[in-house]
């Protein structure tokens, strides 16, 4: 999904488990969802939770980590405080051996969080994704 130039941050979805956003009142989150963006309603003093990267690979694939953006729409000044959580950064990051069998085989490649957060950061520059290097071919 390219970035359409509107003021903001591309399409991305961010590393760890969770992600925590709290947000001043001045929409602009967006999620993918469809293949339509949606904008995420503003409950005063509230967090919004999104799946993330690493949620996606320890379960196998049955959690999506969410693709998101924003956008600014307005004159103004909107603030969001992210809070991205994850494991140490040796930490191998893999589906949980308990959720694989021959019927639901690995469907990521283990690897060092701290090997994944590097591929992350290079990829996304290039408007790719990790899961494009690290998903195996079932």
């Amino acid at each position: 999904m390219e970035f359409d130039g509107s003021r903001g941050l591309m399409p991305h979805t961010d590393h760890g488990l969770l992600t925590l956003l709290y947000e001043n009142g001045v929409p602009g989150l967006e999620v993918l969802r469809d293949g339509k963006w949606v904008g995420m309603s503003d409950v005063p003093n509230a967090f919004a939770v999104l799946n993330s990267d690493h949620m996606e690979i320890f379960s196998n694939g049955k959690y999506k980590s969410k693709l998101h953006r924003t956008v600014v729409k307005d004159e103004r000044t909107r603030i969001t405080l992210v809070n991205p959580n994850g494991p140490s950064l040796d930490t191998i990051i893999g589906p949980s051996p308990r959720l694989l069998n021959d019927e639901n085989p690995p469907h990521y490649l283990p690897m060092k969080y701290s090997e994944y957060l590097e591929l992350q950061t290079k990829l996304i520059m290039a408007g790719k994704h990790a899961f494009d290097k690290i998903q195996l071919q079932n």
